[in-house]
């Protein structure tokens, strides 16, 4: 078997000493291409020797230590994942000793229909080669064994129709491009890439530089640029290009040039190229989910530090549009007005006014102020069912109701539900992607939903909290019966009225013979004449004057008022002007006022004493006859005291 293989090495001049220049340029792309250190192809005769490597110093080997010969043998691939625990390789030379050898993934080679070697990829840790990577590598063993099936044939030299012949029936995506004369040749493979036919391709580099998509088209110029430039540099890049059927396609092309003129200028580049759509994507979901989760940590971090859901959505709202890949779009919550309907604050929105009236409701949002009443439409839909809405199609969905006349075309909508439990509290709405919205998508965001829920809760819990506050500070600070501040706020409020520059008044009412009105009529009646005096006392004053009960039929007032006598006489008359209805009919009632002016200083230390002067000032109002209004006199106080 040994002397039929060696017939065949023979045959096609794959002995050692053969020049294979190209050979390993096209090596060194591939190692490139798989990202690993070594690649190389290996003859196996009486011992193996390659005829082209890269990374890679030996040039000869036992054939009792070659891993190829398995794979010559075998007549299939061989890959070993780590060498160093596989059984029938731990204890090999290669292994043990340099290079090291852990990683061999080899395919065939062959010549004449018969294994005569292996085109492989080493590395000296351990890796591995994904399925669809190591069918990629069996389509090159396949291409270079057609190459040196050429070789052999031409004698080293491949004229362009050969070299056509060759690249149209390999299985890998293969262009090759005369530059001088600027004629490109493609294989079936990669027009299948791309879902043409061979007919439809011309041979001119405008053809295929035209499915190039525009962002990609700079960079793939620049590299082809550089690698021209740079006799030895190997081409390999990325780029997307625009399938028969519209979507777009990443491909990789990995190749460099295989031919000089005699002054070293590039004749003719060779490229292998394959369709990486999946792995790219891959790597841009993972990009996109670093990418969502930093920024639903900062929404989370903003909303912890101002409550302020608000500002959170709008901190996310323009990284979201672009992670989605959508033109415009909102984020809104659920609000149940007065009348029991729903409505939608939003919170962040596109602006894509386009008329007046639309460019006032973008100005009501920035103001906080924006809803969106009507939910009998396409987004709408998506609060009243509680499920994603996709419409790829939206003038078809039931639910549509069109759009407003101006409106920019609405090509897509994908329509998300933030939810807590079983509830639909608010919803992420997206518009126009260049390509239909998938369950891919909306599944993508759903960590966001999440987000947002956790924030609508938050907030939630945090207005019960501070309802609950306002009502427990409410009752602290509030007389029940008349819904005045009590003595506690009074003095809590007072301290304010000593911060302002001008005087002010001090001033303590008692309802005259209260005592009298609760022995006569009874407490029920005693209390409606409470509220019915503290109701005309606050609805007399101004909103920046200060009523309070101080307790019993006692009020409290503050007047922002250096003209304090006309408005107390003034109070006084409305009291007594007019009887109050209770439940055992009229009762006539008045009250007696005592007052003391004061000249603010800043500081609230005198008070109490300040408090003291008016209720010494009452007390000569009640020994004078009740029904008037006393001052205080500080030469009266001192004989008082």
């Amino acid at each position: 078997m040994l002397n039929k293989r060696w017939q065949y090495i023979s045959q096609y001049k794959l002995t050692h000493d053969v020049d294979t220049d190209a050979l390993d340029k096209l090596v060194a792309s591939i190692a490139d291409f798989f990202e690993f250190p070594i690649a190389m192809i290996s003859i196996i005769g009486q011992q193996q020797w390659f005829i082209a490597k890269a990374g890679l110093n030996v040039d000869i080997t036992s054939l009792e230590d070659a891993f190829c010969r398995h794979v010559a043998s075998l007549r299939s691939p061989l890959v070993i994942e780590d060498a160093s625990l596989h059984p029938d390789f731990r204890d090999n030379l290669l292994v043990v000793a340099k290079p090291k050898i852990r990683f061999y993934a080899g395919v065939p080679l062959i010549a004449g229909g018969r294994e005569v070697g292996a085109v492989c990829l080493l590395d000296n840790q351990p890796n591995k080669l994904s399925p669809k990577d190591l069918r990629f590598l069996e389509s090159l063993g396949y291409f270079i064994s057609g190459y040196i099936r050429l070789i052999g044939e031409q004698g080293g030299g491949l004229r362009g129709a050969d070299f056509a012949t060759m690249i149209e029936s390999a299985d890998v995506g293969v262009w090759d491009w005369e530059i001088v004369n600027d004629y490109n040749v493609f294989n079936q493979h990669w027009c299948e890439l791309l879902g043409l036919r061979l007919d439809e391709v011309e041979s001119r580099s405008r053809f295929w530089k035209s499915l190039v998509h525009d962002e990609d088209a700079p960079q793939l110029n620049r590299e082809i640029s550089a690698h021209l430039a740079e006799e030895g540099a190997v081409l390999n890049v990325e780029y997307r290009m625009r399938h028969a059927q519209g979507h777009w396609v990443w491909v990789n092309t990995c190749g460099r040039v295989v031919a000089n003129d005699s002054n070293g200028r590039p004749l003719r580049m060779t490229c292998v190229t394959r369709d990486i759509s999946e792995r790219k994507r891959a790597e841009l979901r993972e990009q996109k989910q670093v990418q969502l989760l930093n920024f639903m940590n900062r929404a989370q971090s903003v909303f912890l530090h101002e409550k302020n859901i608000r500002h959170s959505c709008e901190l996310i709202f323009d990284e979201l549009l672009s992670l989605a890949e959508s033109q415009f779009g909102f984020i809104g919550q659920v609000v149940v007005q007065e009348t029991g309907e729903k409505s939608l604050f939003i919170h962040a929105l596109s602006n894509i006014s386009w008329s007046a009236e639309t460019n006032e409701q973008y100005r009501a949002y920035q103001r906080g102020e924006l809803f969106f009443n009507s939910l009998d439409n396409l987004f709408g839909h998506v609060i009243t069912s509680g499920g994603v809405v996709m419409a790829n199609q939206p003038r078809h969905h039931h639910a549509s109701r069109g759009t407003p006349a101006g409106h920019p075309p609405l090509l897509r909508f994908l329509g998300l539900p933030i939810k807590i439990g079983d509830e639909t509290v608010g919803m992420i709405g997206l518009a126009n992607k260049e390509e239909d919205y998938t369950d891919e998508d909306a599944q993508f965001l759903h960590p966001l939903l999440d987000t947002l829920v956790a924030l609508f809760y938050a907030l939630e819990v945090e207005k019960s909290r501070l309802n609950a506050e306002q009502k427990l500070r409410y009752l602290a600070e509030t007389d029940v019966l008349t819904k005045l501040p009590n003595r506690r706020a009074f003095i809590e409020r007072v301290h304010g009225f000593y911060s302002q520059s001008s005087v002010f008044t001090i001033a303590i009412i008692d309802i005259d013979y209260f005592k009298s009105i609760n022995d006569k009529y009874g407490h029920q009646v005693g209390d409606e004449v409470l509220q019915e005096v503290a109701f005309r006392l606050s609805s007399y004053l101004r909103s920046d004057d200060l009523i309070a009960r101080m307790g019993g039929e006692e009020f409290g007032l503050c007047l922002y008022d250096t003209q304090g006598a006309p408005t107390l006489e003034a109070l006084r008359k409305a009291i007594a002007a007019e009887p109050v209805w209770t439940s055992e009919g009229e009762v006539y009632v008045t009250v007696s006022i005592g007052a003391s002016q004061v000249v603010p200083s800043g500081c609230t230390d005198h008070w109490e004493a300040d408090l003291r002067h008016a209720d010494l000032a009452l007390y000569r109002a009640k020994n004078e006859g009740r029904n008037r209004v006393k001052w205080h006199i500080p030469s009266v106080m001192t004989s008082l005291t």
